[in-house]
């Protein structure tokens, strides 16, 4: 059994993306930008917001940059609880691995307080333990920051922890850790994407997490 369950949090233990996309395509109307960069920003969930302005806009200024990502989260900030609804089996799995005295963080490239409010709304804030969203860590996804900081104030070797997570951001991640890793494919990565990031799992939803957690490392690699 795990010790520590490492979970991302937009597309693994809420059903954001499709609101993220739909704010994205706000944005991409505002600004008359071409559905070619729309495709390619749906695929960047996961990775902070200024990153993906740099990857989708490489020819434009930092302010440009600065002033897609506000208008962005001006959208997105005044309907976050709306565009975040739970997954299924979410409170029973956090209930069980609560039960179970197995530790429960978030890392997450969203900013911490837009988590928190989640959070707050569904009254799931205690189950967790830590939250390392984009503020808190140097070096984001794919980066293994936000897990060598989150085995540090866990106080929890690599070996007893676990990420899970829906893109291979995520997994990478998991990975740059020496973590094992679960992907999940509810949010923006397919099974055969996921597969690329080599995760130790791969299921279909937060039903099939649990059981992985709480029985630790039996190698599983294709979807159940």
């Amino acid at each position: 059994m795990y010790k520590l369950a490492i979970f991302d949090f937009d597309g693994t233990l809420v059903d954001s993306a499709p609101g993220i996309i739909d704010v994205m395509r706000d944005c991409v109307e505002e600004y008359k930008l071409s559905n070619d960069i729309y495709k390619e920003w749906q695929q960047l969930i996961g990775v902070p917001l200024m990153r993906q302005m740099e990857i989708i806009f490489p020819d434009h200024s930092e302010e440009y940059w600065l002033e897609v990502a506000t208008r962005y989260r001006e959208i997105y900030d005044g309907k976050t609880i709306e565009l975040c609804p739970l997954f299924p089996h979410l409170i029973t799995m956090l209930e069980t691995l609560k039960a179970s005295d197995i530790k429960i963080t978030i890392a997450s490239s969203k900013r911490r307080h837009l988590i928190e409010t989640v959070l707050d709304h569904h009254k799931l804030s205690h189950f967790f333990s830590l939250i390392v969203g984009a503020q808190d860590v140097q070096n984001h996804k794919p980066h293994p920051e936000s897990v060598h900081l989150t085995l540090q104030k866990m106080d929890v070797t690599a070996s007893d922890a676990v990420v899970i997570g829906d893109s291979t951001y995520d997994l990478d991640m998991a990975r740059g850790a020496n973590v094992d890793a679960i992907g999940v494919t509810t949010g923006i990565h397919t099974t055969e994407i996921l597969a690329t990031s080599q995760p130790k799992h791969i299921v279909k939803g937060l039903d099939e997490v649990l059981p992985i957690i709480l029985n630790g490392r039996i190698s599983n690699k294709s979807a159940s």
